[in-house]
């Protein structure tokens, strides 16, 4: 049905989700009178809202817990678009389709969907990942946030770092290891409450994105919000991650194509030397090497969805290279158009100074370029 669907109906729901960025958000962006880093909570309600009545909520949640049950595939393609505005990058659609959550959900228990799951759905929520830690260098094994367990709990002491949209989340998943009476480390995923006694500290990276770390000093979890079997976190989140990685070289796409398409609107418009800019071999060169990457990034990144939604054992190495050649060709492309656009490409009348700063954010997360060029020489010697 996946491929009828693609067929028949993946070009009307393109032009859905166009017509509402361009009608909603894109509007909305443009009515604020100061220099925009978000749109107002109000606002975004009201676009979760409109979002739901055209169908586009809740994109990647199972139809039984009351969302659409969209592939990776068809969830790359809506993202893609979905990213075509200023804040699309880290804020399709201005976060009006929901927030993404992780597929192994599904291990919860029924007493964790209903907790969890469900409400953080219906409102339009994620969950925050405490995954990374400012030592492991991008490697899950490496990760020292323990849990040590004391009669029906887990006592939790660790540090993580880089977590992204907790003020979009309802509740958060954390990555640690159980260390066993032999002394064993069993990577563990265990869910977190807002009301449980962590610290937050708040950091901001660029101007453009806030981040956070959370600190747990003696925490304490009851063994019911375990997600698995203890030892079971560490497969589970690089499912998560590979389905992260893909979605995030979708939005990469999108903003890359918008960024071409103000430097070759620009280009078309300038007049030096007599000549539009568009005429010089340069110029010429920046724009179709811009064609040429953002094809390749979308085979790529597509190739891989389609993989990860088959089950394929190739599709997590498929969703790093997706992930790493679209973030490095968006931005060369986003580089290049403010080398097209001079200086009204760096005034905050375009959104491409906005996105030269994020995309220097994308191609560090999910796995650094090193690290994910690391796992490619391993899989191929």
């Amino acid at each position: 049905m996946e491929d009828v669907f693609v067929e028949s109906d993946l070009v009307l729901l393109k032009r859905t989700v166009k017509s509402f960025v361009a009608e909603q958000v894109a509007v909305l962006e443009q009515s604020q009178k100061d220099y925009l880093q978000k749109l107002p909570v109000e606002q975004v309600e009201l676009l979760k809202e409109k979002a739901r009545m055209a169908g586009l909520f809740a994109l990647g949640a199972k139809e039984e817990w009351g969302g659409a049950g969209l592939s990776l595939f068809i969830r790359s393609v809506i993202y893609e678009e979905a990213a075509k505005h200023r804040l699309g990058l880290y804020h399709p659609a201005a976060d009006a389709f929901g927030e993404e959550l992780p597929s192994f959900l599904e291990q919860c228990t029924l007493e964790q969907i209903e907790t969890y799951v469900k409400p953080a759905i219906e409102r339009g929520k994620g969950c925050f990942m405490a995954l990374w830690e400012a030592l492991e260098d991008n490697h899950i094994e490496r990760l020292r946030c323990e849990a040590v367990k004391q009669g029906a709990d887990w006592v939790i002491n660790g540090h993580k770092s880089y977590i992204q949209k907790l003020e979009q989340s309802s509740f958060g998943i954390i990555l640690v290891n159980c260390l066993g009476d032999n002394g064993a480390k069993e990577a563990t995923l265990f869910i977190l409450a807002p009301t449980d006694s962590y610290e937050l500290k708040e950091t901001v990276l660029m101007d453009v994105q806030t981040r956070h770390e959370v600190i747990l000093k003696d925490v304490r979890l009851p063994d019911d919000r375990r997600i698995g079997k203890v030892g079971e976190g560490a497969q589970l989140i690089k499912q998560w991650l590979a389905e992260t990685q893909v979605l995030l070289g979708a939005r990469c796409l999108g903003v890359a194509e918008k960024a071409l398409q103000y430097a070759r609107d620009y280009a078309m418009l300038r007049i030096t030397r007599g000549k539009a800019l568009i005429e010089f071999p340069a110029v010429q060169t920046m724009i179709a090497e811009a064609v040429l990457n953002i094809k390749a990034a979308r085979l790529m990144v597509y190739d891989a969805a389609k993989q990860i939604d088959a089950g394929d054992k190739d599709g997590r190495i498929s969703a790093k290279m997706a992930k790493l050649f679209a973030t490095e060709a968006a931005a060369k492309i986003i580089d290049d158009s403010l080398q097209i656009c001079g200086g009204s490409g760096y005034a905050g009348d375009l959104p491409i100074e906005r996105w030269y700063k994020e995309i220097r954010l994308a191609r560090v997360d999910l796995q650094k370029k090193e690290t994910i060029l690391e796992e490619i020489v391993k899989m191929n010697r």
